[in-house]
């Protein structure tokens, strides 16, 4: 039995974007990181998205789902897993944002002229 939200694989929102083809990542000391082709991108996105669906299938269904006791949630299960699918897909949105601020500051102190680099 597939509980019903486990369609929600194909919305999660996935850790990483690819970026253009130009572009190279920076390394601490302001080494450059070799490119990646766009198919290992895509297949990091993928494994990102799957590691991220099982932490919320795991922890969502140890606080929802006591024990199975008929073939349906019932309605406060579903309720528990709407919410708890909700704020955990939000807080893993707000701390990607937060990951993008930050590897975007520290990309300008290391391209900088004359900027701390950042810690």
């Amino acid at each position: 039995l597939k509980p019903v939200w486990l369609k929600t694989a194909a919305t999660l929102p996935g850790p990483a974007r690819p970026r253009d083809r130009g572009e190279m990542a920076a390394l601490p000391g302001g080494m450059a990181a070799p490119e990646v082709s766009p198919a290992e991108m895509l297949v990091a996105e993928m494994k990102g998205m799957a590691d991220c669906f099982a932490r919320m299938t795991s922890s969502c269904n140890s606080k929802c789902i006591s024990n199975v006791r008929e073939e349906k949630l019932g309605v406060g299960e579903m309720s528990c897993v709407d919410r708890c699918v909700s704020k955990f897909l939000d807080v893993h949105a707000k701390v990607g944002m937060e990951l993008q601020g930050l590897r975007a500051t520290q990309a300008v102190a290391a391209g900088a002229p004359g900027a701390a680099p950042a810690s």
